[in-house]
């Protein structure tokens, strides 16, 4: 039973590591008048180390989302948006976008963290959130191991990971895998950017805006993208929940 059980985790870890192989798309932004991404990036992380134009993950490469083992952490590191005291940042089910999960609203900012946890229940999986110092878990049953990012905003509506979801057709997040290099300013200041860490940049405006992708921006640690179609999602499913490992402890 010991072999068979190994067999299975590496069988689901090898199966993310190959869903992590995304390609790189080139993205394109307008002109804000604000603090490009890319100046942010420059500024985090040092000068040419994050292309925002040709580092981000192809569109669909990051419509699905899945921890690395069962626990992932959540950070705000920037949010430059007129709406950000009414935007709201959470998680969905793939398969139903009504069943949601909120991570952080508009009293959250720059600096705060949440606690993102997925786990397999009797009645399917269950994905819940704690924000760091504000007590208590929240949680959400979704339908299989994987689930979707979405930002909700004030009299624009609310944008998801999956593109083809949103009223307007467009691309509202752009996703960047880790660097492996390490922080140089910002609230993650000496913290790497490790290859299990990915940036997602938001623009909150009803057909692409002014396309800065700026709006509100964080980083996933231990939580991969999943671009595969639904019935390898679902064998993922079962596997992952044997696998059970993690970097981080609740």
């Amino acid at each position: 039973m010991t072999n068979r059980v190994s067999i299975l985790q590496l069988s689901a870890l090898a199966a993310l590591g190959l869903a992590a192989a995304q390609a790189n798309a080139l993205c394109s932004f307008g002109g804000s008048g604000e603090p490009s991404l890319q100046g942010s990036f420059d500024s985090m992380l040092g000068a040419n180390t994050l292309s925002a134009t040709t580092s981000c993950l192809d569109d669909g490469d990051d419509a699905a989302w899945t921890t690395v083992g069962s626990i992932g952490q959540i950070d705000i590191v920037l949010e430059l948006a007129g709406n950000a005291s009414t935007n709201v940042f959470g998680v969905y089910d793939l398969n139903n976008p009504n069943a949601r999960l909120s991570i952080f609203d508009g009293a959250d900012a720059a600096g705060d963290q949440a606690v993102l946890r997925l786990r397999q229940t009797v009645n399917g999986w269950r994905v819940s959130v704690q924000e760091v110092g504000s007590g208590g878990w929240t949680h959400q049953l979704i339908s299989t191991s994987a689930f979707g990012f979405y930002l909700s905003v004030q009299d624009q509506g609310t944008f998801y990971s999956q593109s083809a979801r949103n009223a307007d057709g467009v691309d509202h997040l752009y996703a960047y895998q880790g660097t492996g290099t390490p922080f140089l300013s910002g609230t993650l200041e000496g913290e790497f950017f490790s290859r299990e860490d990915y940036i997602l940049a938001w623009e909150d405006l009803l057909s692409g805006g002014d396309r800065d992708y700026q709006d509100f921006v964080a980083v996933v640690q231990d939580i991969t993208p999943v671009p595969l179609p639904t019935p390898v999602l679902l064998l993922i499913s079962g596997l992952v929940g044997l696998a059970g490992v993690s970097r981080r402890t609740a």
